[in-house]
């Protein structure tokens, strides 16, 4: 337990730069429950929405908040996976259905869209990602070109696609590689 506590701070202290940090973990009166290879799903009618695991995870019944280790989510459109997303570390409020993922924080769907960044909020009631965060996200078209894009802070949907209008929020760069259709 002490090495989790260790862990949980020196995580907690990298995230003060970038973001809004998760909720402080501290020992609290009530019960507390470790989980080694912990696995989550949610299903309706036996249909996947999304897997939710990791190596390891502490129970705090107390608030129903989960610290989860080497975190891995899987997401589902009509029960085939459509998304990846692994972390070193999140929180996750059952409640109310937020997850923070940080460390090496990387996400990458099924038509090869990868995100990668320090810290990434997961909405489930929202069905989003957010973060403040410096991002790189890598979009290849099916033209062959791949454009990467470098910024802080980006609003995607879990299939890693854009909720309604893109919005900047700081400067962002694109460069777009391969060969672009030319119109004579």
């Amino acid at each position: 337990m002490r090495a989790v506590k260790c862990f949980a701070v020196a995580g907690l202290l990298v995230l003060v730069a970038c973001g809004s940090e998760p909720d402080q973990w501290t020992d609290e009166n009530g019960q507390i429950q470790t989980v080694a290879e912990f696995r989550l799903v949610q299903a309706e009618n036996g249909i996947r929405d999304w897997m939710l695991s990791g190596d390891s995870a502490v129970y705090r019944e107390a608030d129903s908040l989960l610290f989860i280790t080497e975190v891995n989510i899987v997401f589902y459109k009509d029960d085939v996976p459509e998304s990846f997303v692994r972390s070193d570390t999140a929180t996750s409020d059952l409640v109310n259905g937020l997850t923070v993922l940080w460390g090496n924080v990387h996400a990458e769907n099924v038509n090869g869209r990868t995100l990668d960044t320090d810290l990434l909020n997961w909405s489930d009631s929202m069905e989003t990602f957010e973060t403040d965060c410096l991002v790189t996200f890598v979009i290849p078209e099916s033209t062959g070109t791949v454009t990467t894009l470098n910024g802080r802070g980006v609003i995607l949907d879990t299939g890693l696609s854009a909720v309604g209008d893109v919005i900047v929020r700081d400067s962002f760069t694109a460069v777009t590689t391969g060969e672009l259709p030319f119109d004579e």
